[in-house]
């Protein structure tokens, strides 16, 4: 990935992450109004936060699905060959630990 992806990526995030605060505000307001903690205006004011909560809600769906479809076309930095040797490295390892778990037993 390059510096301009991931610095479009930090913007997708960061738009999403305030997306998902007001969905949550506005569904927090409209449970206080309907609780009654909100005294004037009790139903209209539930009313309009949890209309704004759920298209804020829908909104944030289709952004997050369609953030998520860029990333997946962004190319990687990694070329396949290391992907590979990283999971080669991991087997040796996972070798490496058995062979000590052997040598720890005691022979009969």
């Amino acid at each position: 990935m390059d510096d301009a992806s991931r610095q479009t990526l930090k913007f997708k995030f960061a738009k999403l992450t305030m997306v998902l605060n007001g969905v949550f505000l506005f569904a927090a307001i409209a449970i206080l109004a309907i609780a009654g903690i909100i005294p004037v205006y009790r139903i209209p004011v539930a009313v309009i936060f949890g209309l704004a909560a759920i298209g804020l809600a829908v909104y944030f769906v289709f952004a997050y699905r369609r953030d998520k479809a860029w990333l997946a076309s962004v190319p990687d930095d990694k070329p396949a060959e290391n992907a590979g040797a990283a999971a080669a490295g991991d087997v040796s390892k996972a070798a490496d630990a058995n062979a000590d778990a052997d040598a720890t037993e005691p022979e009969e």
